[in-house]
Formats: structure tokens, C-alpha cells, sequence
């Protein structure tokens, strides 16, 4: 399948926001990360969202966590209360934001960086997410291998889908 569906979902989003959940809507696997609850065609859909971005934006825990790497067309932004160490070979890049410190608003940083960056691709852990999203008056794209996780996801954090659509194994919605 050609990821021209994906795309097209993703397009126009001045700030963009994903992140993936199990059947109950949980967020971490066994190892405390996601990696493990997606499959491949929830890889490239975080691929298209990322692909649109000017700018990859995560939060410190995420960060170490997912054990990140740099996006191949983004640069990225971690905001973190302590320091963070840039993935390797990008020490002294410029397309690394490294964001130390306490932030009394990450909505109001993220609004300034925009003036730099058209589109911002936002990912940290799902408190954070969700209350960034509401502030932005954006929406968050959840994916899942079950539809039901989707579901609880949103009753749990009183998110609205708006948008869903599946591929394959993966089911993927839009939520406010």
C-alpha cells in the first residue's frame, strides 16, 4: 500500500501531535517505552507525521526513554528539567534543541519556536501531550492495533475521535 493515505491525513497541521496506545490504552510496554506497541505500519505513520515536520519536539523523559534518535528531516527539541545528551554525531549540531530548565508554559515556547518552524511535530508522554494539545487548540493522532484502545485512551483523558481511519492491523484516529 502506498503511504499517500497517510500523508494526506497528516497534511496542513501547523502543529501535529501522535503517540501509541495498547488494548487498554496505555502508553508504555514492558520495558517502559512504546516501541513495542506498535507494529511496522505504526513506524511509517510516525514516519509521515515526522516527514511533514520542520520540527520534532519530545520531552526529557521521552526522550531517554525511546532512546531517540534524530529525525532525518526535523530537527529536534527536547525540553527537559535536567540536561540531555544529543544523539550521537549531532553534539554540536544546530538541528539539536536541547531546552534545560523549569518551563512555566512548554505551549508558550512551542508558540515561539513557530515562528521559526511551519510545522511542529509534537511527542511527549500523554499528561503532558494532552494539556499542550488543549492549550494549542490541536488534536492528537493515536494509533493502536486495537481500536478499543483507542477508546479508552479518550474516555481516560476526555479526548473526542474525530477522525478514524484503518490500515491493515493499525487503526488510527484523530482525537480533540
Amino acid at each position: 500500500m502506498s503511504d499517500g493515505y497517510l500523508r494526506a491525513s497528516a497534511a496542513g497541521q501547523r502543529f501535529s501531535a501522535s503517540l501509541v496506545v495498547d488494548e487498554t490504552g496505555s502508553t508504555t510496554d514492558s520495558t517502559g517505552g512504546s516501541k513495542l506497541l506498535g507494529g511496522e505500519l505504526d513506524l511509517l505513520w510516525l514516519r509521515t507525521l515526522r516527514s511533514r515536520a520542520q520540527l520534532v519536539v519530545t520531552g526529557g523523559n521521552t526522550y531517554r526513554t525511546e532512546q531517540y534518535k534524530m529525525p532525518k528531516f526535523a530537527d529536534l527539541a527536547v525540553f527537559s528539567r535536567s540536561p540531555v545528551q544529543p544523539p550521537q554525531g549531532f553534539e554540536h549540531s544546530p538541528r539539536f534543541l536541547s531546552r534545560v530548565g523549569n518551563f512555566p508554559s512548554v505551549t508558550a515556547e512551542l508558540r515561539q519556536l513557530s515562528n521559526q518552524y511551519k510545522s511542529i511535530h509534537i511527542e511527549f508522554g500523554p499528561h503532558m501531550l494532552v494539556g499542550i494539545t488543549r492549550e494549542l487548540g490541536s488534536g492528537i493522532w493515536i494509533s493502536s492495533q486495537f481500536s478499543s484502545g483507542i477508546d479508552s485512551f479518550c474516555a481516560q483523558h476526555n479526548l473526542t475521535p474525530i477522525h478514524r481511519f484503518a490500515i491493515s492491523d493499525l487503526s488510527i484516529a484523530y482525537c480533540h
